[in-house]
């Protein structure tokens, strides 16, 4: 035995053509309403990066933090920081190389100690993305200077 819907779905007199049609055009509706949601939603965001007036030279020169998605970048001089790490300047001083068992320990701790010191850093001067320096320029010439942190990133390096 067919049901109610079922007739509606399959027969094509004008009787049963009406909710079909109601139906269609309910999707219409909500397909639109969904739409310019979306379009509404995408360009908020996509204005606000267009704010922002750095770029990301190199990626690889990146500590912390997302070099696609930025708005508060800093600069760190990362040789001024390891230098200040006693674990690499121990490495430094003895001449040790990546052949020498003591080099990689080392060189651990001083990677550790450099990571936590520039999250520390990133976390209490609400920065998104710290990098090395010259790794993110400005944009256009009317864009500022980046600020550096690398005083208080060795200020933050553990004991």
């Amino acid at each position: 035995m067919r049901t109610k819907s079922s007739v509606f779905a399959t027969t094509g007199t004008p009787a049963t053509a009406l909710p079909t049609t109601r139906r269609t055009a309910l999707r219409v509706i909500l397909g639109g309403a969904l739409l310019a949601v979306l379009l509404a939603a995408t360009a908020g965001p996509a204005a606000a990066e267009d704010k922002t007036d750095y770029r990301v030279v190199d990626p690889s020169g990146v500590y912390f933090g997302n070099p696609r998605l930025f708005k508060k970048p800093v600069l760190v001089n990362c040789d001024r920081v390891y230098r200040a790490i006693p674990e690499y300047v121990e490495i430094l001083e003895k001449n040790l190389t990546d052949r020498d068992v003591r080099y990689h320990f080392l060189m651990r701790k001083a990677s550790d100690k450099f990571a936590a010191a520039v999250r520390s850093v990133a976390t209490e001067g609400g920065y998104d993305l710290v990098a090395g320096i010259g790794t993110v320029v400005p944009a256009n010439k009317e864009t500022p200077a980046l600020p550096e942190a690398t005083d208080a990133a060795i200020k933050k390096l553990p004991v």
